[in-house]
């Protein structure tokens, strides 16, 4: 299918759209009866969704009559209809007699701190924002107002997360051979609000916290909401340098250590056993309170990388966070921390002047989830893996001048483009119809970087398509005449 075939760049106001062909609009959801669970009804509504957030499908598009679609997809027209109803009720599409059905314009929100860049409801398709696409892969599971009842904690209001919850996760932490009680699981909505409410709890206005000099820019979001006081940690290959890392205890009187015990985000690379080893001896030396973010750590590619620090240090106090997000979906919702019972209840009544605790039917969920969790990681890892070297060699092919180190896990690619600042070729790939994230928001000052971070975990004809278009941005950018000066 030709780039670009439907997603106009720029759409005339005040003119009538065309119905798109069924034909075409079946092209486009290709392979819609075989993705995701449930019946037709449903599948055939999350592709069209799927198309839409990509941009195949445009903001105001007409879609073709329901008996010629239902044609086209070899389906019945009731089939057809129903789908477009849940579509409707999303709000996704619109219907009006005698005017047909189109697709409802969406509204871009870009917000000042990093992380919005990731989640604003850009139309295109999304490269920038590393979960899973949806939660098609899932097992079959339910639950119903029987369970709710037996596991849903009375009246719901659990600030720490259902006993059933907290107790199943102990349970796992134990099997990796790391002794822990109840009162030490804190059920958090993502591992993104576990780490606020640790630092929140550990560090004031203008106290100093150590992280690496590219990090998760969620982090630095934290951060500067609490006020804290960023000192950057400088890395190699094998992650954080220990003698770095001593200098600036000793220097900086850190509150918090921010360091990530998986695949790191967004570069991908994974601490080597010795490296971690040396860091837990320097960071008992000095009695630190260490931020183990293992939110990625179960889609190393050549399995979790064992002690982790939290395993490794006698002195230190070492919160572990953990997440569904990236094995499971990020629409779940679900995190935890892991750490000493005081912390946890400092954690607790922080939490209190925010929110009540995480919903009790996504902790259901998790709870359903978290027996099936290993082999859903091991799954993720083989699709994951497939996929980067997928788009490893699109990229090596197409921008032979751009640099990639191959990630050893998770589903984020850090590629050095051959700009002073990649901030440009990010915008302008938005206008060509793919979100992917500028290499600033990683970095501690926000200052210009080469680095793009693309997210692969999509469907195939998406990360292709999407690889495409930035291709396209940057044709366009090296086009584009060299500015005055003077």
């Amino acid at each position: 299918m030709p780039i670009g075939q439907y997603w106009p760049v720029v759409q005339q106001a005040n003119v009538q759209p065309s119905v798109l062909p069924a034909d075409q609009l079946a092209s486009v959801l290709s392979g819609w009866a075989d993705s995701g669970h449930g019946a037709l009804v449903q599948r055939l509504a999350l592709a069209v969704r799927r198309a839409i957030a990509a941009g195949l499908i445009v903001d105001g598009a007409r879609l073709p009559p329901e008996r010629a679609l239902a044609r086209a997809l070899a389906v019945s027209r009731s089939t057809i209809t129903a789908a477009l109803d849940e579509l409707r009720a999303d709000d996704v599409i619109e219907s009006r007699q005698g005017s047909g059905t189109w697709v409802r314009g969406t509204q871009r929100s870009v917000g000042s701190s990093r992380i919005a860049q990731h989640f604003s409801q850009w139309p295109g398709i999304d490269l920038a924002a590393g979960n899973p696409p949806d939660p098609s892969h899932w097992p079959p599971l339910s639950i119903d107002v029987a369970d709710l009842i037996a596991d849903g904690g009375g009246p719901g209001v659990q600030p720490l997360g259902l006993p059933a919850l907290r107790a199943a996760l102990a349970d796992r932490h134990a099997a990796a051979g790391r002794r822990t009680d109840v009162e030490q699981i804190h059920v958090t909505a993502g591992a993104h609000q576990a780490i606020a409410l640790v630092v929140g709890a550990c560090s004031r206005a203008g106290d100093a916290v150590l992280v690496e000099h590219t990090s998760y820019p969620g982090i630095f979001d934290i951060l500067d909401a609490r006020g804290a006081r960023v000192v950057s940690l400088p890395t190699d290959s094998a992650g954080v340098l220990p003698g770095a890392l001593e200098r600036s205890l000793v220097e900086e009187r850190a509150a918090v250590v921010y360091i990530q015990s998986g695949p790191h985000n967004p570069t991908g690379r994974v601490p080597s056993p010795g490296r971690l080893r040396a860091l837990a001896a320097v960071l008992d030396r000095h009695d630190a309170i260490v931020l183990e973010d293992c939110a990625l750590a179960d889609l190393t590619f050549g399995g979790r990388v064992r002690p982790e620090l939290a395993d490794l240090c006698r002195r230190a106090v070492v919160v572990s966070v953990g997440s569904f997000s990236k094995v499971a979906w990020g629409g779940l919702r679900i995190g935890w921390m892991r750490a000493p019972a005081p912390l946890i209840d400092a954690t607790m009544h922080l939490r209190l002047a925010n929110d009540l605790g995480a919903s009790v039917p996504a902790q259901l969920m998790a709870l359903r989830l978290l027996p099936h969790l290993d082999e859903m990681a091991e799954r993720r890892r083989a699709t994951l893996s497939a996929m980067v070297d997928r788009a490893a060699e699109q990229i090596g092919a197409d921008f032979p001048a751009w640099r990639l180190v191959p990630p050893g896990g998770g589903s984020v690619l850090w590629v050095e483009s051959n700009l002073a600042d990649s901030g440009p070729l990010v915008q302008l790939a938005g206008r060509h119809g793919v979100h992917v994230a500028p290499g600033a928001v990683a970095r501690a000052n926000r200052v210009a970087d080469p680095h793009i971070r693309i997210c692969v975990d999509r469907p195939l004809e998406l990360v292709e398509t999407g690889l495409q278009r930035l291709w396209l941005a940057t044709r366009e950018l090296e086009r584009a005449p060299a500015p005055v000066l003077g």
